[in-house]
Order: C-alpha cells, then structure tokens, then sequence
C-alpha cells in the first residue's frame, strides 16, 4: 500500500527539482524549451542565422580564411531540407547562388569588395527568417525610398547632366535592391521584388537612351518608369509579418508555458503524495481495524 504515496513522491520531486531549475535560473525557460527542440527547424534557422553573422563578421574584417571555414558551416545548413519548409524555394535558391559565388571568389583570391557583398546579401537573407518586425532588410525602405527620390531629382536638372546624374544614382539604387533580394524572396514577396529589379534595369535603359538631348522624348516614359519603381517598392514592405518564418524570440510576462506545466505538476503531485500519505498513516495494510 506504500505505493499510494510513494509513487506521487517520486513524480514529485522531479517535477519539483524542474520547477526549480526553470524559476531560479538553473536554466531559462527558453534554454529549456530549446533543449526538448534540439532537433527541431527551429534551432537549425537560429544556426543558420548565427553562421551567415559569423560569415558576415569574418568577410568585414577581410579574414578570408576565418570566412571560408563558416561558409563550409553555412553550406550545409542551406542543403537541410528541413529547413527549406520556411521562406520560399525562391530564397533558398538565391541564398546556395551567393554561397557557391562566394566560395568561387574566396578560392580565386578576389579582393575583398568582390565577395563582401555576397556574405551581406546572405546575411541579410538568413536574417529574414528569423527577425521578424526587426529585421535588418527592413531598414532598406527608407534608404530605397531616398534612392528614388534622389534619381527623380537629378532626372529633373535642367542641364544636359540630368540623365547621365540619374543613370549613377540609379546604378546605387540598383545595388541596394540587389543586397536585399535573397531576405525579401526568403519573406515571401517574390513577385515584388522581382519587379523592383527588372524596373530598375528598364529605367535604367531610358535613361541610357535619353542621354545626349533626347530626354524630352523620353520624359513620360521614364517618370512613369520611376513611379513603377515607387511602387514596388512600396509593394515589397507591405504585410511582410505575414510572410515571415517565425517572430522573434520573447519570453512572456505570464511565463513560459513549460514553466507553468513544471508547476502545476509539482502542486498536483503534492496534493497526491499528501493524500497517499494520510491514507496509509490510516490504513497501512490496506484493512480496517476491527
């Protein structure tokens, strides 16, 4: 009849010394709860995220040995296939076309501004799956938004300079749309952004063909040009939360929901242990005294 309070003890004290651990800080309760996900995509988009930062941090410092070693780590992520359930095929392919472009150019002995931009663009990519309403590539839209502005300005001087002024700024532009394009196929707006960059190369042509007086032939068509950039670009920032692979990483006011698990099974076995207890003080054979 012991079993009556001695298997609640038991259940107890695990539940109890797990309690502990997660409230007291032998281990948070996002630790914990990434522990029971080791294998999970999740933690494998977290690796991810931190090997494109590691790469990242190596190509800034020109350290190209340091930055072939994480892209050798970031390759075999971008093969996981659980991990290509988040964001879009879209993304991952351009993410494995910027790791095998950069691999190329590491081994050719390149200079550094040849692959640097490879490892922000897949940065920036990696970033996306995870950042949620903070995002690195989400703070491009007001520098995108300024580009336009700037290729209008300098498209509207009234000098023979304007469209050649407006062909440099769109080349800038250009670049910077390019640096974002992996993060914002990985957040799901591929038909946008797709649209952005054959925009930017149409008006890019314009503006080409407008050079040397011809710009009053062309006027029209390169303002309706510029306001399709506009947007598209609008276009590419809008409901991207939706698109997104997970939110970013909080911990609730109210607690982790392992910790309340933790908890209220600590207090039901107590109450079952007390129990157990009382009735085996009580009748410890299992047979009423006469």
């Amino acid at each position: 009849m012991k079993a009556r309070f001695v298997i609640p003890l038991i259940v107890f004290l695990f539940m109890a010394a797990g309690s502990a651990g997660v409230v007291w800080g032998s281990a948070t309760p996002a630790i914990m709860y990434q522990e029971l996900l080791a294998d999970s995509p999740y933690r494998q988009l977290y690796k991810l995220d931190q090997s494109a930062a590691a790469l990242y941090t190596a190509s800034h410092a020109n350290n190209r040995q340091a930055a072939y070693a994480e892209l050798q780590k970031l390759k075999l992520l971008l093969e996981d296939e659980m991990l290509q359930s988040y964001g879009t095929p879209q993304g991952w392919s351009a993410a494995r076309q910027d790791a095998l472009a950069l691999e190329r150019k590491l081994m050719s002995e390149h200079p550094h501004s040849m692959w640097l931009e490879h490892a922000v663009r897949l940065r920036l990519g990696a970033d996306a799956l995870i950042g949620g309403d903070g995002a690195l590539w989400l703070q491009y839209e007001g520098l995108l938004k300024e580009d336009v502005l700037a290729v209008r300005q300098a498209w509207k001087r009234s000098n023979d300079n304007g469209a050649a002024a407006a062909r440099a700024l769109l080349a800038g532009m250009s670049a910077h749309a390019s640096r974002i394009e992996a993060a914002a196929l990985f957040a799901g707006d591929t038909t946008r952004m797709n649209e952005l960059m054959h925009r930017i190369e149409y008006s890019e042509r314009l503006l080409q063909a407008s050079e040397g007086g011809a710009g009053s032939a062309y006027s029209q068509r390169i303002e309706q040009s510029l306001d399709g950039i506009q947007a598209a670009v609008d276009g590419i920032f809008v409901h991207y939360e939706d698109a997104l692979a997970i939110p970013n990483a909080s911990v609730s006011a109210l607690g982790h929901p392992l910790q309340w698990s933790l908890l209220l099974g600590t207090i039901i076995s107590a109450v079952l242990t007390w129990t157990g207890w009382r009735k085996y003080k009580h009748s410890p054979f299992g047979v009423k005294k006469l």
